[in-house]
């Protein structure tokens, strides 16, 4: 392989690294939509990678856990209905603490309406890992027959970035704690980007209003990997292109004020940083004029042929290419 072809190979999103393996091992895997009665999401949150333990609390990792394996079922069309529990712990945790995490996933279930269909609990050496498998069944108001087109609108539920901001202020205070010995975090007026970071939520209200107004949606996808991502996965898996519009997608001035702190624009947060856990739906184009009158949803952009590839259009019109976050070979 020459420089030129292994550099277009260095950077993947996520989505797109997991269709590259599904397309090489083909006679492996199973077709996302093969099988229509039963749908499983497994979510892994490993120490020192999805989270700290000097800023992060075990009651909301463990609500954070069930939120992030049920939004897998949601991006299968279907509605989340138990959850089963793994647990990694090294000795330095306590039954206490194990307790208090299944606690902050006690407090998920009821809220989303789920039931834990068991629980185990390992040993670990590399501290905490919370993985949490999820099932559930094909919902009929978001599983749809028809297929994203070229055309459709691409929507998003709620604001941006917000979760990704608050994890940039979380970092940079666990480094200040950790080299002055102790220095009492600055937090003070964060609270909202902290709590998108710490506490997500799936805002299934979204769900019924779109019922309610008539609306079907072409695809659903609940916002995990960042918005360019989620969206770059889903075109590629329907052989199309897709463009977003730079002065559509959402943000709070929340996320602004905290991305002024790192000198950074909020665009990057809402392409990037992942962990919305907001709704990313397409619709018919014909849907435009429904959509206009649900203010929970904006209209970012829209899905393209193929040919016009992934775009991003800034604010003097002109197109830039929307790449997905890197991952390195």
């Amino acid at each position: 392989m020459d420089d030129k072809e292994k550099n277009e190979e260095q950077g993947f999103g996520k989505y797109i690294l997991i269709e590259k393996i599904k397309e090489k091992f083909s006679k492996t895997f199973m077709d996302d939509d093969s099988s229509e009665k039963i749908l499983v999401s497994t979510s892994v949150l490993l120490e020192g990678i999805h989270f700290s333990m000097t800023y992060f609390p075990l009651k909301h990792l463990g609500y954070k856990a069930v939120i992030s394996s049920i939004a897998g079922i949601y991006n299968k069309e279907g509605r989340p209905e138990t959850i089963d529990i793994n647990l990694g712990v090294s000795s330095r945790y306590k039954v206490e603490d194990i307790e208090t995490i299944v606690e902050g996933m006690d407090i998920a279930c009821q809220n989303y309406d789920l039931k834990i269909s068991g629980l185990n609990i390992d040993s670990s050496l590399t501290g905490l890992t919370v993985a949490v498998t999820s099932s559930g069944t094909k919902d009929p108001v978001l599983s749809s027959k028809a297929e994203p087109s070229e055309t459709d609108l691409v929507c998003v539920s709620g604001d941006l970035g917000a979760a990704f901001m608050g994890l940039q202020l979380l970092e940079r205070e666990r480094k200040v704690f950790e080299e002055t010995g102790g220095s009492q975090p600055q937090l003070e007026g964060k609270e909202y980007v902290i709590g998108r970071q710490l506490k997500p939520e799936i805002d299934l209200n979204i769900l019924a209003k779109i019922t309610e107004a008539g609306l079907k949606p072409s695809s659903v996808r609940v916002l995990k990997e960042g918005l360019a991502s989620d969206l770059i996965g889903l075109s590629k898996r329907h052989q199309l292109g897709c463009r977003l519009y730079h002065d559509k997608i959402p943000y709070v001035q929340e996320t602004t004020d905290a991305g002024n702190e790192f000198g950074m624009e909020p665009l990057i947060a809402a392409l990037s940083g992942g962990d919305d856990f907001e709704f990313m739906l397409t619709f018919p184009v014909t849907d435009f004029e429904k959509i206009e009158k649900l203010e929970s949803l904006s209209i970012v952009g829209h899905l393209t042929p193929e040919n016009e590839a992934f775009t991003l259009a800034l604010q003097d019109n002109s197109l830039a290419e929307l790449k997905a976050q890197g991952w390195e070979e």
